[in-house]
């Protein structure tokens, strides 16, 4: 159930985080402002939006992880060798373990508002992208 369940998982949540990333190329959404997005997801205090490329990369990545998950759990068919299929979900799953791992670190010098959902949401987020992706990974080798 495992195997079926965390490619779907996965590919949701990350797609969706995709998405809101590509929002976030054009707004502060959810937010009303950009000095509180910036505070809250950018964890600086200048009132400076990320630049529209960067956002907008980090979205077409995370929607292409998000698919890479559909093809290496078997949803949806395959394109390239799955070698580099499966290396690519291993390489996310790095990603995810960086990125969780070491926003705990990145916390020393962010606004209040960074650190409060870095702590609670980015950070563990991250780690359970990471451990879906392995579980993804490791089952696709298994078949």
């Amino acid at each position: 159930m495992i195997r079926t369940l965390a490619p779907g998982l996965l590919s949701f949540v990350v797609i969706a985080i995709g998405l809101l990333h590509l929002v976030w190329a054009f707004s502060p959404w959810p937010w009303n402002d950009r000095e509180t997005f910036v505070r809250t997801v950018g964890g600086t205090d200048d009132g400076r939006m990320p630049r529209a490329v960067e956002s907008m990369l980090v979205g077409v990545a995370l929607i292409g992880a998000g698919a890479l998950t559909l093809m290496v759990g078997g949803a949806v068919p395959g394109v390239g060798p799955q070698w580099l299929q499966l290396t690519g979900m291993f390489g996310f799953a790095l990603v995810m373990f960086v990125r969780g791992a070491g926003g705990y670190l990145m916390n020393s010098r962010a606004t209040p508002e960074f650190r409060r959902w870095n702590s609670v949401l980015y950070s563990p987020l991250c780690l359970l992208l990471c451990l879906l992706a392995l579980i993804v990974a490791v089952a696709a080798v298994r078949r």
